[in-house]
């Protein structure tokens, strides 16, 4: 990896952890530019603005997220739905700042979060009626099944938009495999993995 690609990652990941720590409006660029011990003209080169240093994550974090979901086939069997919770449970928890970052700054519902993200949003929710209904667009998908996908959704989001309910300090891939054990576990028990192949 060359020196400019270390920089920028270097003050991507800064960023990160800024934004996640203070906020996206807390964070000002000289902010990262001191923590990532770079000139402010830096970050505009690579970035711009603020604004494209949180679009750049995104784009980190959705990109390969989708990716993972279009490599799934299509298939109502338990077993693989209990697969494909893990698999998201054990993405999200490892980018776990980014993850309570994006979906903090969405449920602020800003138009700059709302702007940004919808594509992926989009994108994600086409993904989900493939994978759990078997739809091929969100226009056959029923209001029981979006009820369904809602809760769904929230069950795999939750740990991450209310970071305060769970601290641990030490993320590990051993502490990651065991709360991506656990957590699925408790959706199992509870049935919400299972209620998508009654809808």
């Amino acid at each position: 990896m060359n020196r400019q690609n270390v920089t920028r990652d270097k003050v991507l990941d800064v960023a990160c952890r800024l934004f996640y720590s203070n906020g996206f409006h807390g964070t000002s660029v000289r902010d990262i530019a001191k923590a990532a011990d770079v000139n402010v003209s830096l970050i505009h080169y690579y970035f711009k603005s603020k604004q494209g240093l949180f679009e750049s994550l995104a784009v980190s974090y959705f990109e390969p997220y989708l990716e993972m979901l279009e490599s799934e086939q299509p298939s109502a069997a338990e077993n693989n739905m209990n697969e494909l919770v893990k698999k998201i449970l054990h993405y999200k928890q490892s980018h776990y700042q980014l993850s309570c970052l994006l979906y903090r700054e969405l449920s602020l519902n800003t138009v700059f979060a709302r702007e940004m993200l919808v594509t992926y949003l989009a994108k994600e929710n086409h993904l989900f009626s493939q994978l759990l209904f078997s739809k091929s667009s969100q226009m056959g998908i029923t209001f029981k099944e979006k009820i369904c996908l809602l809760q769904w959704k929230g069950l795999l989001n939750a740990p991450f938009m209310m970071p305060q309910e769970f601290k641990d300090p030490f993320i590990t891939e051993a502490s990651i495999d065991h709360f991506v054990r656990v957590y699925s576990e408790l959706m199992e028990e509870r049935k919400s993995v299972q209620m998508i192949s009654n809808v």
